[in-house]
C-alpha cells in the first residue's frame, strides 16, 4: 500500500493514559488506526504493555483545537502583576531585604533611647 493510499485510511490519534485513579490522565504519545476502538486497542498495546492503567483516551488529532504559536495576543496579560510572580526572587533581593531588617532594628533601638 502506497503512502498516499495510507493517509485515507488511517488517522492520527493522540493517547492520554490514567495510571491511578488519583492521577490525571498524561498524554503518552499518538497512533495512527483507522477507528478509534482501534486505536484504543494500539494504545495499549504499544503504551500500557508493561504498566498498569487504570483508563485510557484516544483522541483524534484533528478534533484537538489549540492556538497558533504566532497569535502572542492571545497569552498577552492585560495588567502587569509580576509582583505575584516568584520568579524575580533572587539571591541578591533576599540580601537586600536582610539589610532592610537590620537597619530597621537598629532604628528601633535608637527611638528607644
Amino acid at each position: 500500500m502506497r503512502l498516499q493510499e495510507a493517509e485515507g485510511l488511517y488517522h492520527p490519534y493522540e493517547v492520554f493514559v490514567q495510571y491511578d485513579h488519583l492521577q490525571h490522565h498524561q498524554h503518552v504519545g499518538s497512533v495512527l488506526a483507522p477507528s478509534p476502538e482501534v486505536a484504543l486497542q494500539m494504545a495499549r498495546e504499544n503504551f500500557l504493555r508493561r504498566e498498569r492503567a487504570v483508563n485510557i483516551w484516544v483522541v483524534a488529532k484533528d478534533q484537538i483545537h489549540a492556538t497558533a504559536y504566532e497569535d502572542t495576543d492571545f497569552f498577552a496579560q492585560e495588567f502587569d502583576r509580576s509582583y505575584r510572580r516568584v520568579d524575580g526572587y533572587s539571591a541578591e533581593n533576599a540580601r537586600r531585604w536582610k539589610r532592610f531588617k537590620q537597619r530597621a532594628l537598629e532604628l528601633e533601638d535608637m527611638v528607644k533611647d
